[in-house]
């Protein structure tokens, strides 16, 4: 009893602590297409149905949706309401791992060994997790929103299969359809749930079935059912037609230079997740190219890989922790390549848990052994320790919720730490543009360029730049680069038009105009009249010369 009044005062109270800071940050990156930009939120019969995006976020998960839709209902786009559902899902999710948590701790397997202590256990990893700077990104970047609900109902499927199997016999209990109506759930809101059926059978197996025969005698319908959950995840996938243009095979980017990155990327999440400094928001499409750059990280993660197999034999809860790890990941950092963004700290959200966990339950069994041998007043070691662990993570939490607070502040981070990315520092220009701070931003557009050469809206955007700086010649040969390498850019085409009519070069600004057309009549609203008006000024302009052979008559109309 008085560990669940703690747990309900002090994961609130740490949660407020480390995101007090957080509500007013602004709408980056993804948001802007996903919520601002997003008409189809605004009404629930769209919010329901797969429409194109024009982001890879939302596509597949409704669930995510009818969140941001409520949050649109009720507050339009004032971000500080995104936010805090961010915040009070991120707090939900706590309290599922704190109960989880607790049910494996006073599982058949752990409880004689951890006993009357296994709530307050659960509660410190849960709370140790919950501020972790390493989750400012799916709780202060909000639409990675996705990564929270998904852990969400990820922890009670989870959940429900440990307190079905707790309480013995077959047949589909109550905590069964918990445990597979979370999980559809899950499915709803990100593909990372799909395995969720593998580990809560793991789960099931290591803390309360005595072999694999009498598991699958009491409980083949929860897994069977369990399983079935594959089935909506499989129709979501093929109906989110957004998502195939980022995720999967044949975009361009080959599986296995994919999966040779990943180790890099592994051995970056272990780092952070011991000390978690320069936090990236954004590490782009960076892939290993030699052997060099692979060969030191997929040691260490085959290693790992090794050990947790032979813990699932020797140690089983041990090795639980790592499968925790490694297949939590498995979806997004294994062979499927996802293009756009091939390492990201939001995958950490729950892996985080198998990492926290068997440290903090490695340190109670050490200091079992020595603890009672030290003077009463030291006594107090592991609770002062927490206490210092978890104020440590909040205060380093609230300095990352910090960088935050503007789009300029959050993209120079990026640019700082991982200048390799280039569209972190197209990103980083768009927002100084907005600033009004334009050689800044040229130069951004510049050393985006440097990096790739092929990026066609950083050629638009530095012409656009140009052009507001009155640099037209630079602006007109930036569009003309931009339409090299899109020729379907209608904006660039209108934009391109704009320039050569400013330089006096109406014939070609006329044929811009007139791709406007043919490509996005949206776009061109006055354009027909406006490509009237100079035609027929030209054709003034072509009489005065014919009436003046002296070619003195007129310049430009």
């Amino acid at each position: 009893m008085r560990s669940t009044l703690a747990a309900l005062v002090l994961l609130p109270l740490a949660a407020l602590a480390a995101y007090h800071n957080s509500f007013s940050g602004p709408f980056i990156f993804d948001d802007v297409p996903s919520i601002v930009e997003n008409r189809y939120i605004h009404q629930l019969v769209t919010t329901l149905r797969e429409y194109p995006n024009g982001s890879a976020t939302l596509p597949g998960r409704p669930l995510l949706r009818l969140s941001l839709w409520a949050n649109y209902r009720l507050g339009g786009l004032e971000v500080r309401g995104y936010h805090a559902l961010n915040l009070v899902l991120h707090l939900l999710t706590a309290f599922a791992l704190w109960a989880l948590l607790q049910s494996i701790l006073e599982s058949p397997r752990l409880k004689d060994r951890y006993g009357k202590a296994a709530p307050w256990l659960a509660l410190t990893i849960s709370l140790i997790w919950m501020v972790h700077p390493l989750q400012t990104e799916s709780v202060s970047y909000v639409v990675q929103r996705a990564e929270i609900l998904g852990g969400l109902f990820y922890l009670l499927t989870l959940y429900g299969v440990a307190r079905s199997a707790g309480a013995g016999g077959g047949g589909i209990s109550t905590w069964s359809w918990v445990a597979v109506v979370s999980c559809l759930l899950g499915i709803a809101s990100k593909e990372i749930v799909a395995t969720a059926p593998l580990l809560a059978l793991a789960l099931d197996r290591v803390f309360f079935a005595q072999s694999w025969r009498l598991l699958w005698q009491a409980r083949k319908g929860l897994y069977l059912a369990l399983g079935s959950t594959w089935i909506p995840l499989a129709i979501l996938m093929r109906a989110s037609s957004d998502r195939a243009a980022s995720a999967g095979f044949g975009l361009g980017m080959r599986w296995w230079e994919y999966a040779l990155t990943q180790p890099y990327y592994l051995c970056r999440y272990l780092a952070l997740s011991v000390w978690p400094r320069a936090l990236v928001l954004d590490y782009g499409a960076y892939l290993a190219r030699t052997t060099g750059e692979v060969a030191p990280y997929a040691a260490i993660v085959l290693i790992l890989l090794v050990l947790t197999l032979v813990a699932l034999r020797r140690a089983p809860a041990l090795g639980f922790c790592g499968l925790w790890f490694f297949l939590i990941l498995a979806p997004t950092s294994s062979v499927v390549p996802l293009v756009t963004q091939t390492g990201a700290e939001h995958r950490m959200y729950l892996p985080l848990v198998g990492l926290i966990a068997p440290v903090i339950l490695g340190g109670y069994a050490l200091w079992q052994r020595v603890g009672t041998r030290l003077p009463s007043l030291l006594r107090a070691g592991p609770v002062l320790a927490a206490v210092l662990v978890v104020s440590a993570l909040a205060a380093r939490t609230m300095a990352r919720n910090r960088e935050y607070r503007s789009v300029v502040s959050i993209w120079q981070t990026v640019v700082d730490r991982w200048p390799i990315n280039p569209h972190a520092h197209y990103n980083l220009g768009n927002a100084l543009v907005s600033a009004g701070r334009i050689p800044d931003a040229i130069a951004q557009f510049e050393e985006a360029l440097r990096l790739n050469p092929v990026l066609a809206e950083a050629h638009y955007n530095l012409g656009t730049t140009f052009a507001s700086a009155g640099r037209i010649p630079e602006a007109i040969a930036q569009f003309e680069a931009a339409l090299r390498l899109k020729p379907d850019y209608a904006e660039a085409y209108y934009n391109l038009g704009v320039c050569l009519l400013s330089a006096g070069r109406i014939p070609e600004a006329i044929a811009q105009f007139e791709e406007v057309l043919r490509l996005n009549p949206r776009l061109a609203k006055g354009i027909p009249e406006t490509i009237a008006q100079l035609k027929a000024a030209l054709l003034v302009q072509q009489q005065q010369r014919r009436n003046d052979p002296s070619g003195e008559a007129g310049g430009a109309p």
